[in-house]
């Protein structure tokens, strides 16, 4: 039955399954809170320097990346500045929002930019680039995601990079920003020049720092542009040397996240991949047993996974009775894809326990929302689900 007035359940709080932000565990919070280190003392460069030693495994590479103080499309604006000049040819693939924003980028730097449109909810494969490449005189760089979160769609760049890097020399940039920590980077491994990510999304912190990590060769060939507070030299030569930051640093920030680098590298980095694949076994198992369809086809998610509400359901209604009945919140469609999808998200530190309580509370703003289905079924499965091993993917 439909409620007329979505009172809010009793003794709810607050909880996130969106794509970014993600949780912020306990430790993060409380590192958060020791405000009085100053950011040019000694103390303060210490613990900087080793949040970039920290990264450098999870990005996969041998140079040390750099920290913005900025949200994840700053890094993404940092590298195509640093990487690119006007006029430059480069390639950029469409796939949603997120691949959207690398052709703005080029287009507002005066680059001359060719497009692989692909379809919302399917990922690139080698022949389109290849294809687009072959459009242009000298491209200077392909632009791509790892995972294209507006769709929850993953382009599987561990065998599309190096498949790409038989033909192609020219650099190679990977937006990761909502990928890293739940799939594999390996940088150097797959000749990858670029990677960007974000602090709210699998590094479970709130929004405000951007990573960018460089292979030795783009940082040999970085770009004549006039630039100024996204400096990628400024910001290595000080960073790199004694942990000091080009500008003032997010300093509750950086506390929390060497919080929760040291809790990640505690656990394993290969476990911290094989949760995140069980969590989205589980998340589909559930998805397919309260009936609603996987969006992306053959690229899913470790981070996030993407379903289609039924036909008849205003998934808009459902996203809203969640937030304000249950006080979940899930990401909904963007564009094209506007109230005919959910985002759920599980990526960061989200527990087992976590997902089984946003498939609960999915299932019923479904229900109430007058979709028909056998209650609890997703739950079951999910539960079902978690009882067998799944290796890190």
């Amino acid at each position: 039955m439909v409620l007329a007035i979505m009172e809010r359940d009793l003794f709810t709080t607050d909880r996130l399954f969106c794509p970014g932000p993600t949780p912020v565990p306990k430790a993060a919070l409380d590192a958060a809170s020791a405000t009085s280190v100053y950011h040019r003392a000694e103390e303060f460069y210490k613990i900087f320097r080793g949040c970039l030693t920290s990264l450098q495994p999870i990005f996969g590479c041998s140079e040390l990346p750099v920290i913005l103080a900025s949200s994840g499309t700053g890094g993404l604006e940092a590298a195509m500045t640093n990487l690119t000049d006007a006029e430059d040819e480069i390639v950029v693939v469409n796939g949603g929002k997120f691949g959207e924003r690398w052709q703005k980028l080029g287009e507002a730097y005066q680059c001359k930019v060719e497009v692989v449109q692909i379809p919302w909810g399917t990922k690139p494969d080698v022949a389109m680039i290849k294809a687009a490449i072959s459009k242009q005189k000298k491209t200077k760089a392909v632009f791509l995601q790892a995972n294209e979160t507006s769709t929850g769609a993953y382009y599987g760049i561990e065998t599309l990079v190096p498949e790409l890097r038989k033909t192609f020399d020219g650099l190679v940039v990977v937006d990761a920003i909502s990928s890293l920590g739940a799939h594999a980077m390996k940088m150097d491994a797959w000749k990858i020049d670029c990677v960007i990510a974000g602090s709210q999304k699998g590094f479970g912190i709130p929004a405000g720092l951007a990573f960018v990590a460089l292979s030795k060769r783009a940082w040999q060939g970085l770009s004549k542009r006039p630039k100024f507070y996204f400096d990628l030299a400024k910001e290595a030569k000080g960073q790199h040397g004694e942990g000091r930051s080009a500008w003032t640093p997010a300093n509750s920030l950086i506390m929390s996240l060497s919080a929760t680098l040291e809790i990640m590298h505690q656990t394993g980095l290969d476990n911290v991949l094989a949760h995140h694949a069980q969590m989205a076994k589980a998340a589909r198992a559930a998805f397919a047993a309260i009936g609603l369809e996987i969006l992306p086809k053959n690229a899913q998610s470790n981070a996030l996974t993407t379903a289609v509400f039924p036909s008849g359901i205003d998934g808009s209604k459902v996203l809203k009775r969640l937030r304000q009945r249950f006080a979940m919140f899930f990401a909904g469609g963007q564009d094209e894809l506007k109230g005919k999808v959910v985002r759920f998200a599980h990526l960061g530190f989200v527990s087992r326990f976590d997902l089984i309580d946003g498939i609960a509370a999915l299932e019923f703003g479904l229900a109430e929302e007058g979709y028909k289905f056998d209650v609890g079924a997703g739950v079951k499965a999910a539960m079902k689900s978690f009882m067998t091993k799944t290796s890190a993917q």
